[in-house]
């Protein structure tokens, strides 16, 4: 069975800190499928990106899998402009 962690809309060096202990809780506190759902994202910048970076390799450490529901067009740009779309699962 697969636990659904709902990203915020905004995942910027502005919220980053609000929201990383929060996020960093729901990994820990999931199963070993995690599904993330990226439909609310609409602002993300590398800070973002580095943090969901770290995210999804601790979930990897932890024998976690992971795995995208609604990964939008802003979400996979920004990666791929800064050469984290592979290493976060979005190709």
């Amino acid at each position: 069975m697969s636990d659904t962690i709902t990203l915020p809309e905004s995942l910027t060096i502005h919220t980053i800190d609000s929201t990383y202990t929060e996020l960093n809780q729901a990994f820990l506190n999931t199963g070993d499928n995690i599904v993330l759902n990226a439909q609310a994202i609409e602002t993300i910048d590398t800070s973002g990106l580095q943090a969901l970076l770290m995210l999804i390799e601790s979930a990897r450490k932890n024998q976690k899998s992971i795995e995208w529901q609604n990964a939008n067009e802003l979400l996979k740009t920004s990666a791929e402009k800064i050469g984290l779309a592979q290493a976060l699962q979005l190709n």
